[in-house]
């Protein structure tokens, strides 16, 4: 380990050697020299190793010199805090503003949605006089065919929710009722 009256300069530098070493050791390719796959590893593992201490050095360095400012100028610890503070109420409100746009997207679509709905799930006047015209009393009561409930018309309830809806209003002309959209 490094003394403790070492200087971050020197700890930035050994820092940076452990790392470089760290590196060169894990991406050296050699060619078969003779070294084998042990001695690789112990060459990993000891560099991986020196790295770890030169980090841990560096992390105590800085806590020691952080606590010295919170015990020195305790002021600049507060500022420090309410600036992070500030920063993370920044970011909630861009986070709030961008859900808030979402929602008013999804609003929309949903209104536009409804519209639509409204739109297909109007009585339709011509589909009764259409089908008494046929002249089939069962075909005019609606029996056999799914959506129909008498001689007023469609019977909405069953798919105004489903997204096939409009495809049971097409499939409707092979009872001989025409397509009035």
């Amino acid at each position: 380990m490094a003394s403790s009256n070492s200087e971050s300069g020197n700890l930035m530098d050994e820092f940076e050697e452990a790392f470089q070493a760290c590196l060169l050791s894990l991406t050296k390719q050699e060619p078969n020299t003779g070294t084998n796959k042990d001695e690789i590893e112990l060459e990993v593992q000891k560099t991986t190793n020196r790295f770890i201490d030169v980090a841990r050095q560096m992390e105590a360095f800085f806590l020691q010199k952080r606590f010295l400012v919170s015990t020195l100028k305790p002021d600049m610890l507060i500022k420090d805090e309410n600036q992070d503070l500030r920063n993370e109420i920044a970011r909630k409100e861009q986070l709030l503003n961008k859900h808030y746009s979402r929602l008013e997207e999804w609003k929309a679509c949903l209104s536009d949605i409804q519209a639509n709905q409204g739109a297909h799930n109007r009585p339709m006047g011509g589909i009764g006089s259409s089908i008494g015209a046929i002249g089939d009393s069962s075909v005019a009561a609606g029996a056999g065919i799914p959506g129909i409930s008498g001689p007023s018309g469609l019977n909405i309830s069953q798919g105004q929710n489903r997204p096939g809806a409009a495809g049971m209003l097409s499939n409707m002309s092979a009872y001989g009722v025409p397509r009035r959209y």
